[in-house]
């Protein structure tokens, strides 16, 4: 957190050590500087809660102090009031069970490269014919900024998106549009052919005289909302949106990243779009954006956009399409759960490329307007289903599968449904089941160090047995041969190995590969 120089409040541990923010899950004090007397002239908020004050004796010292609560990770709101000043500040409460690196590389991890190396992946063994995918050093945040950069500040040959915007504001392309309105008989200017038949068999439409109240009417006005200008607002979404993500990624580990590049080009973009106020005007192209006009090929500054725009679909970028990444810190939960899942789907097309596994339907990666991107649907549905060509094995990956009362593999007591369920069927129609769950979980969530040491939490570790033991076939056989959970800490193995807590740690995530290599090779291999 910087504070303001002139700032009334500050940090405390609960031991009364000055820090700067408090930590994920940890209690802290929220000391306010004002004197002791006057106490009952501040009013403080944290979020829209008031927060009580007292004061206490802490580290020798009589202090005014607010109880800062056991927090996620996020952005929180502080609103101080004393003697009609304000001070408002946003505290950036940072995640404890990874470190601010480990955040910043799994943001770097889903913006670029688990997306493409899942397509990648995809592509090798089949899917995707056709499409031009990078390579996964291609996928760097340096590049990114690169083609970001291009695409707001231009080239010597063609003009940046920032300049586009602030040029187009002055004469944006627009045209005569016919609208139709009913309006009243004394109203009418230029009634369109048939307005009048349409007038008369309109119910409730004529007066005592048998004269029609309302007709429609041809009214002609200028509009901006054409298919040149949905381009270049669709052009703008896309690079912001994209910066947005990038600053996101290069905030939570600023050091030695060209961050001050960064928050300028992002203000840039930003005042260029409040000067070209007519895209507020604008909708979103409804296909595609394929077509070459007139006024794309002869006005300087569409030609311009239509280039930017080309080259920016075109630069080498598979991304995640969630909009978890719109605010990372707030949904850190849920992203770590989505890494996870990736590495997951990324090892198990690593291997079964090796063993001659062929893609037979998938629904992850797709090409949209915006590019490809990467999909996780939380439906229950197969996201991807591998076929070997010569025993006919075939692999189910499906998130948040549920197993009930009913179906093929069920639950006979409760409905269960692990996050990513890897089913294996064999030639002779017997299933094996491998469950995985990802957490950002560790037992004892007030951990103080940031190194992958933790132990998984014992309701996690019991619900692999219940997975393990719960689920069966028709026949009551048990199915699940393997259940694990992902989590920022150190491995651990139970039941003969058929449990185990993985260790999955962004930066170090080799150990968690070579974990899934072990046991997606040995679940995968042909008896």
């Amino acid at each position: 957190m910087d504070l303001l120089p002139t700032s009334k409040l500050s940090f405390l541990s609960r031991e009364g050590e000055i820090i700067d923010a408090p930590s994920e899950w940890q209690p802290a004090w929220l000391e306010v500087h004002v004197p002791q007397e006057k106490l009952q002239q501040i009013r403080l908020w944290l979020q829209d809660k008031k927060l009580p004050l007292l004061v206490m004796d802490l580290s020798g010292k009589f202090r005014v102090l607010a109880e800062w609560p056991r927090s996620n990770p996020g952005y929180y709101r502080l609103r101080l009031e004393y003697q009609n000043e304000i001070e408002e500040q946003t505290i950036a409460v940072w995640p404890q069970k990874i470190n601010r690196e480990a955040f910043a590389q799994m943001l770097e991890d889903l913006d670029s490269r688990l997306p493409t190396s899942v397509a990648i992946g995809l592509q090798r063994t089949g899917a995707l014919a056709g499409l031009k995918l990078p390579q996964l050093g291609e996928t760097t945040l340096a590049q990114e900024l690169l083609r970001l950069r291009r695409a707001i500040n231009g080239t010597g040959k063609r003009l940046g998106l920032s300049e586009i915007l602030s040029q187009l504001a002055r004469n944006p392309h627009q045209i005569l549009k016919t609208n139709e309105i009913w309006v009243r008989q004394d109203q009418v200017r230029r009634p369109p052919l048939g307005g009048l038949v349409q007038a008369f068999f309109r119910g409730h439409n004529l007066d005592v005289s048998g004269r029609p109240i309302r007709l429609p009417d041809v009214r002609v006005e200028h509009t901006v909302d054409v298919y040149e200008n949905q381009l270049v607002r669709l052009f703008f979404e896309l690079v912001n949106q994209r910066l947005r993500r990038v600053r996101q990624a290069f905030e939570a580990d600023p050091k030695g990243k060209p961050l001050e590049e960064i928050k300028s080009l992002f203000y840039q973009l930003k005042k260029a779009r409040q000067q070209a106020a007519f895209l507020d005007e604008v909708s979103q192209p409804k296909y595609l954006p394929n077509q070459i006009t007139m006024v794309l090929l002869n006005r300087p500054l569409y030609h311009a956009a239509l280039e930017g725009y080309l080259e920016f679909i075109r630069s080498p970028a598979v991304h995640l399409d969630d909009s978890d990444l719109d605010a990372p810190l707030e949904n850190l939960y849920k992203l770590y759960q989505i890494w996870g899942t990736l590495w997951i789907i990324a090892t198990l097309l690593e291997v079964a490329i090796d063993k001659g596994y062929k893609v037979e339907t998938q629904c992850l990666v797709a090409r949209d307007k915006t590019g490809v991107y990467v999909r996780i649907l939380p439906n229950g549905q197969p996201a991807l289903v591998l076929i070997h060509p010569q025993h006919k094995t075939k692999i189910k990956l499906i998130p948040e599968r549920s197993y009930g009362k009913d179906g093929e593999l069920q639950s006979a007591s409760v409905t269960l449904r692990p996050d990513i369920a890897v089913e294996i069927r064999l030639a002779n129609g017997s299933k094996n089941v491998y469950l995985f769950d990802p957490k950002y979980k560790l037992e004892g969530e007030s951990l103080e160090n940031t190194s992958n040491e933790g132990k998984p939490k014992s309701v996690d570790i019991q619900k692999m047995h219940t997975y393990h033991d719960a689920i069966q076939n028709r026949e009551g056989r048990q199915v699940v041969s393997y259940a694990a959970i992902i989590y920022p800490g150190s491995y651990a193995s139970y039941s003969n190995a058929e449990i185990e807590a993985l260790p999955a740690y962004p930066g170090a995530e080799s150990i968690l590969q070579e974990h899934l290599r072990r046991v997606l090779n040995k679940a995968l291999e042909v008896s």
